[in-house]
This record gives structure tokens, C-alpha cells and sequence, in this order.
């Protein structure tokens, strides 16, 4: 991923990446026929590992949406820490897809199963009396997945990523959409 991240496809180099991993070259072409494959793993892996930490971590007891959705981010903001260069690579490698074109590189995994968070165990009836909930969950989730799309976008090669500005500038978004939606919320 480190490889990956601070090069184009192209100019990433398989032997930076076997002496960064203190490896053969044959080594890694005995796993990897071949630098494509590589960096499919990565793809697949990055996918796999985003949506498994949050699928198997996530608190499916709690029932706000917007609660859940905050707990969702932090399982991203640890898994960032524990894979440092996760973010940079994922960023690059998602800068100009939309969530149903990430998934597609992993077919196999079961989209229904994340989108669970948006529903799964929610308690709609925190919702205004009269709000289509289930108008109101696409707007939820398209702001979110919208959010996330525009960020990767815009964002240079090889820019620092400042966690925290993203969250608080998100979390705009997560106030704002509470009070639009929700019975009890200043």
C-alpha cells in the first residue's frame, strides 16, 4: 500500500516494495504472478478490510442513526491507525468511483450487509412525526456516500489527510440532518 500510495499505478516499483517488505522478488511474484495481481489483492483487501471492521465492530444495539454513523467513522479513524498507509491508498484507489463502483471491484461481498447500518435495529421513531423515513434514510446515506465522493475528488496527490478537519466539516452535515429529521434535537 505504501508503494501504491505515494505512486501512480504505473510508477510504483515491485523492487521499492520488496525491499520496504525485506522480501524476494521471487517471493513476492510466487504469492503475485504479477504486479496486476498485486494490486488487486490491495483493492480487494481494502474493501474487505473497511467494511469487515465495521460490520464486526459496530454496536448493532445502538439504535440512532446518527449515533451509528459516528461510531462507523471512528472504526474507520482506528483502522487508518492501525494500517498507516490505508487512507492514502484507499484515497487514490476510490478518488473518482461512487460507492456502488467501489463495490463492484469486490463482487463477492455482500453489499446488502453494509448498507444494514442505515437500517438494521434503527429506531425511526426518533424521527418527526410525518417524515418519510424511508426518504429520509437515502438522504442520510446518499449525504454520507455523497460526502465521501466529493472529498476523494478533490483532494491533490500526495496531500496531507487531516482527520480531524473532516470530522468536524462532517459532522455539520450530521447536525444539520438531525434537525431536519429528528423529533427532539436543537
Amino acid at each position: 500500500m505504501k508503494e501504491f500510495s505515494r505512486n501512480t499505478y504505473n510508477k510504483a516499483s515491485t523492487n521499492k516494495i520488496v525491499k520496504d517488505a525485506g522480501i524476494s522478488k521471487g517471493l513476492l511474484f510466487h504469492y503475485f504472478s504479477n504486479k496486476d495481481k498485486l494490486y488487486k489483492y490491495l483493492e480487494s483487501f481494502v474493501i474487505r478490510r473497511i467494511v469487515e471492521d465495521i460490520v464486526n465492530q459496530i454496536d448493532w444495539d445502538q439504535t440512532d442513526i446518527f449515533y451509528r454513523l459516528n461510531e462507523a467513522y471512528l472504526i474507520k479513524l482506528q483502522l487508518f491507525d492501525k494500517y498507516p498507509y490505508l487512507i492514502e491508498f484507499s484515497t487514490k484507489l476510490f478518488k473518482d468511483k461512487t460507492v456502488e463502483e467501489i463495490f463492484y471491484l469486490e463482487p463477492d461481498f455482500p453489499l446488502e450487509l453494509y448498507t444494514q447500518i442505515y437500517t438494521y435495529n434503527i429506531d425511526f421513531s426518533l424521527f418527526k412525526e410525518g417524515i418519510d423515513v424511508k426518504r429520509a434514510i437515502n438522504i442520510i446515506r446518499w449525504t454520507m456516500e455523497k460526502y465521501s465522493e466529493e472529498y476523494r475528488r478533490n483532494i491533490k496527490d500526495h496531500e496531507k489527510i487531516d482527520l480531524k478537519v473532516i470530522e468536524e466539516d462532517l459532522f455539520k452535515y450530521i447536525n444539520l440532518l438531525k434537525k431536519s429529521f429528528y423529533r427532539d434535537h436543537n
